[in-house]
């Protein structure tokens, strides 16, 4: 029969021993540093695509609501006379400012083109533009 091992051995030792060892911590620490770090790299991707998008949609609102109040005015209207111009619209936040241009031209005694074009000022690469045509026979 075996005795068991007494107080002083090896056996004992190892048997004894409970946590972990430098290197499991060490790889532990870097797998959840890892894990967080990449989540915090998609929150921030996903915020900045958010802003993006809804500098997109309000460029496109813009255009579109100009080109309907300038569809509602009268063919011989003062505001449609031939020229460009513009105008600087501010946002919700303090750094949305948006810019509006406009451009008409007579292309027949009666046809006008209207072209709108919008953008931000963060995102001055990324515009919305419209085209519209008014005809004095049709009303529209």
């Amino acid at each position: 029969m075996k005795k068991p091992p007494g107080p002083g051995s090896s056996t004992d030792d190892r048997l004894n021993q409970r946590g972990f060892s430098l290197v499991e911590l060490l790889i532990s620490s870097a797998i959840v540093l890892f894990l967080i770090v990449g989540t915090a790299q998609l929150a921030l991707h996903s915020l900045f695509v958010k802003r993006r998008a809804d500098n997109n949609i309000k460029t496109a609102e813009l255009v579109s609501s100009k080109l309907e109040y300038l569809k509602s005015l009268p063919y011989e209207s003062d505001e449609l006379k031939e020229g460009l111009q513009t105008e600087t619209l501010r946002g919700k936040g303090p750094f949305d400012i948006f810019r509006r241009e406009w451009k008409i031209q007579d292309t027949s005694w009666n046809m006008k083109k209207v072209e709108i074009e919008s953008f931000s000022e963060s995102y001055p690469q990324k515009k919305t533009r419209m085209v519209l045509f008014l005809s004095r026979e049709l009303g529209f």
